[in-house]
């Protein structure tokens, strides 16, 4: 046979064994890697949409301006890469303690005894406009937001305890509000994961309109985190608003 032919067929194997990463998956990862690189940028420069204790929490940046000035911030860090999969109803986020590499050889990822959980709603806001959808007039402060929380506590055997909040806010053409109300409940004995999906409905009068983001935010390992050791969290994912909460364990 000729060099030509020996080379053609070279050529074409060497397509194909390229071939197996589509062209779609690798622009998603590079659509995904930009947005991460955008909020870390937005948040060095202060310029983002999240407020400065979410950006310390995440990136290590507005720290200075946090609304808490707690040492435990670094304790545990959360990133948007430990996505794991999504269903057809909901995404679920997988977080495991960082504090786990520097426990001791002795101690459980699982709680070896139960425990209170202190969840307190620190932040809301609306970033779109016209949720009651009047003229369209770009209205960022007519959101009639309703906030709870489901919590899910899952043991070693997989069996799950479910708490759900009350309405932990309720306000009426509200786009911007900060504070504190909390939510105490108990985490069982041998509880090894803690899952914690916010809720927020825009309230009207015929039918109130679902502005939930549908992802549970998950959280690995809880034996390992030490009492009083604040978890600062947000729903980062929602389109429509940010909510944000911070919870521990005592």
């Amino acid at each position: 046979m000729s060099i030509k032919f020996y080379s053609l067929i070279f050529a074409s194997l060497f397509f194909f064994a390229c071939a197996d990463e589509s062209p779609t998956s690798i622009v998603q990862e590079n659509i995904s890697e930009k947005e991460e690189q955008q909020k870390e940028e937005d948040c060095r420069y202060g310029t983002s949409r999240y407020s400065d204790s979410w950006c310390c929490t995440n990136y290590g940046y507005q720290c200075n301006t946090a609304k808490s000035s707690s040492s435990s911030y670094y304790n545990y860090y959360y990133s948007s890469s430990s996505k794991k999969y999504s269903s057809s109803s909901y995404t679920y986020y997988y977080y495991s303690s960082s504090s786990k590499k520097a426990s001791s050889s002795s101690a459980a990822y699982y709680l070896t005894k139960s425990k209170n959980m202190k969840l307190t709603l620190t932040y809301f806001k609306q970033v779109t406009p016209d949720w009651d959808n009047v003229l369209g007039l770009g209205n960022y402060a007519d959101a009639d937001p309703n906030i709870s929380f489901d919590i899910e506590f899952i043991d070693t055997y997989g069996i799950k305890t479910t708490k759900k909040t009350d309405v932990m806010l309720k306000k009426q053409d509200t786009g911007l509000w900060s504070g504190r109300v909390d939510y105490t409940t108990t985490v069982p004995v041998n509880t090894e994961t803690i899952r914690i999906y916010p809720k927020i409905t825009d309230a009207d009068v015929l039918a109130s309109d679902d502005y939930s983001s549908k992802y549970w935010y998950i959280t690995y390992d809880v034996g390992y985190i030490k009492n009083n050791n604040v978890q600062y969290q947000s729903d980062y994912e929602n389109k429509n608003c940010i909510i944000e909460w911070e919870w521990y364990l005592y």
